[in-house]
C-alpha cells in the first residue's frame, strides 16, 4: 500500500501492499451547522466518474420548534447536494438524541430522498443475545431516572424536598435525558430509540450490524477504493462503562448495580413526596406508619430533634443527601450511551489517508481499540491512527471523549480536524455549564493539526481562521481549503 506523507507518495507496508485494484478517490466531508449540539456528517466519495454518499448521524439536543426547523432545513441541503441519488449508506452511531433525532423529526424527508443501507452498532441487533440483554436493561434504568425525575421534580414545586440538593439533582437528571430528548418532565426517554428504530426499516437493504474488527467497502465505488474499518463499540463489559481509565469495573455489574439503585431511587423519592412505597405497601408497618420525629422518651433525643429541624441549622440537615446518587446514576448512563458508539476508521486505500469518526466514544470504547481482532491481517489499529488525516473530534471535545493515549498516535502531518459545537448551546452558556471544547485538549489538537481545526459555530480563536495566518499556510500545505457556509463546514481531501 502506499500512504501519502506531507503530499508525498511513499511505499510503506503499514497497512499491507497495496492492491493492484484500487484507484484514486477524492472525499469531500461536511460538518452540518446545527446551531447547538449535535452530530451530522456527509461524506462524499468520488472515484471517477463513480460517486457514493455516507451519512453519519443526524440530531440535535433539542426537541423545540427552531432546532427542528433547522433540521429540515439541514436534510433538505442534504437533498439538493445528492441531486436525486439516494444516500448509499447512514450509519447512527448510538442512541443519544443529538446524534439520531433527525431520522424521527425528517423521516419523511429521508424516506423520499432514499438509503440504501443502514449501518449499525451490534448493540442494536435484534438477533445477539448480549445485545438484547444490555438493551433491556439500559431500557429500565431510563425509565427508573425519567420516572425519579418526574416525582423529584413535583416534590420541588410542592417544597417537599430541600432545595439546594434537590435542585442539582434535577439538573443533572434533566440534562442528562436531555440526549435522551426526555429534558423535561413528563416527556419519556424514547425519541433516540425511535431513531433507531426507523433506521433499522428504512432501507432499501437489511441493515449491518458492526462489530469491531469488521472491514466493510463502500457500495457504488471500484473495487478497492475505500474500505471502512470498525473500531468499537466494544464487546468486552466493562469497557462499555468506563468513564475514565481505571481498572476493576465490570460493565455486568455496573449495570445491574445501577439498575437496582435507580429502582431504591425512585422509590426513596415516592416516599419522599408522601407515596407508599410498593416494595412496603404489603408489610404492617410500612413507611406511612413510621415515626419520623421523636415524641417521648429521651428530653436529650428531642433536644436534639428540636435544633436539627431550626431553619438557621438546615444546612447541616442530611435528610436529602441521599439524592445525590442521582447524579451518579445520571452519568453512569451517559456515559455508557457514549462508549456503546459506533467508530470508524475510514481509509482511502489507494493514499492510506484515514478518516476517523469517533462519535461521542469515551475512554472505555477508546481503550478498546488496542484489542481488537481484525479480519484483515493486513489491518493495525496503531497503523490505523498513524495515517488518520481527519479527525472527528469525539464527543464536542469534552474533557473525557479523546484519550491521550490513542490521540497522541494520530501523528500525521497532514492531520485537520472538526469539532460539533456550537458555543452559544445553553448546556454550555449556563452558570457551571458544559466545558466544551476542553481547554487543554483544544490546545493538544491546535497543537497536533497546526492549527488545522474548525468548530460548528465558526467561532475559532484567531489563530485557527482558515483566511488567515498562520491557519491558512497551514491548511495549503495540507491541499486542503475550507468552505464555510451558513449551512455546513466543508473539507475536500485527496486520496
Amino acid at each position: 500500500m502506499t500512504i501519502a506523507i506531507g503530499g508525498s507518495i511513499s511505499t510503506s507496508c503499514i497497512g499491507g501492499e497495496r492492491d493492484v485494484m484500487s484507484q484514486q478517490v477524492s472525499v469531500v466531508i461536511r460538518m452540518y451547522r446545527l446551531n447547538e449540539l449535535g452530530d451530522c456528517f456527509l461524506v462524499t466519495f468520488s472515484s471517477g466518474t463513480a460517486k457514493t454518499h455516507l451519512l453519519i448521524d443526524c440530531g440535535s439536543f433539542r426537541n423545540g420548534p427552531a432546532s427542528i426547523a433547522r433540521l429540515h432545513a439541514i436534510v433538505d441541503a442534504i437533498k439538493t447536494e445528492l441531486n436525486g441519488a439516494r444516500l448509499d449508506v447512514v450509519v447512527g452511531t448510538h442512541q443519544h438524541n443529538d446524534h439520531v433525532s433527525g431520522f424521527v423529526h425528517c423521516e419523511a424527508a429521508f424516506r423520499e430522498i432514499g438509503i440504501g443501507q443502514v449501518w449499525l452498532s451490534w448493540l442494536d441487533d435484534p438477533n445477539d443475545a448480549m445485545a438484547r440483554a444490555i438493551g433491556r436493561d439500559h431500557h429500565n434504568l431510563r425509565l427508573q431516572l425519567a420516572a425519579a425525575r418526574d416525582t423529584l421534580a413535583g416534590a420541588l414545586t410542592r417544597g417537599q424536598a430541600s432545595r439546594p440538593v434537590a435542585a442539582r439533582s434535577l439538573a443533572v437528571l434533566n440534562d442528562v435525558l436531555g440526549f435522551f430528548g426526555a429534558n423535561q418532565a413528563g416527556t419519556p426517554p424514547e425519541l433516540p430509540s425511535d431513531g433507531i428504530r426507523i433506521l433499522k426499516e428504512i432501507g432499501a437493504n437489511a441493515p449491518v450490524y458492526l462489530r469491531p474488527g469488521r472491514t466493510l467497502a463502500m457500495p457504488g465505488l471500484p473495487s478497492q477504493t475505500v474500505r471502512v474499518h470498525v473500531l468499537g463499540p466494544p464487546r468486552r463489559h466493562a469497557l462499555l462503562s468506563r468513564k475514565d481509565p481505571r481498572v476493576g469495573e465490570s460493565y455486568d455489574h455496573g449495570l445491574a448495580s445501577a439498575g437496582l439503585m435507580a429502582t431504591r431511587l425512585l422509590e426513596a423519592t415516592r416516599r419522599r413526596v408522601g407515596q407508599v412505597s410498593r416494595d412496603e405497601e404489603h408489610y404492617p408497618f410500612n413507611q406511612e406508619y413510621k415515626r419520623t420525629t421523636p415524641g417521648r422518651g429521651s428530653r436529650h433525643l428531642q433536644a436534639a430533634a428540636q435544633r436539627y429541624a431550626k431553619r438557621d441549622e438546615a444546612w447541616r440537615a442530611i435528610d436529602d443527601d441521599w439524592m445525590q446518587q442521582a447524579e451518579t446514576l445520571a452519568l453512569y448512563l451517559d456515559t455508557f450511551t457514549n462508549n456503546a458508539s459506533v467508530v470508524l476508521a475510514i481509509e482511502l486505500v489507494e493514499s492510506g489517508k484515514v478518516l476517523l469518526f469517533v462519535a461521542d466514544a469515551q475512554t472505555g470504547n477508546w481503550l478498546s481499540w488496542k484489542h481488537v481482532t481484525w479480519q484483515r491481517p493486513d489491518v493495525t489499529t496503531n497503523g490505523l491512527l498513524a495515517r488518520t488525516v481527519f479527525y472527528k473530534v469525539g464527543h464536542h471535545a469534552s474533557h473525557n471523549a479523546t484519550l491521550v493515549e490513542l490521540f497522541e498516535q494520530l501523528t500525521h502531518s497532514d492531520l485537520a480536524a472538526l469539532i460539533p459545537v456550537h458555543k452559544s448551546d445553553p448546556n454550555i452558556t449556563k452558570i457551571g455549564g458544559w466545558k466544551m471544547p476542553a481547554t487543554n485538549l483544544f490546545k493538544r489538537l491546535v497543537e497536533k493539526t497546526q492549527h488545522r481545526v474548525l468548530q460548528m459555530d465558526d467561532v475559532n480563536p484567531s489563530g485557527c481562521r482558515p483566511n488567515a495566518n498562520p491557519a491558512k499556510a497551514a491548511w495549503q500545505r495540507a491541499g486542503i481549503k475550507p468552505r464555510i457556509t451558513n449551512l455546513s463546514i466543508e473539507l475536500e481531501i485527496k486520496g
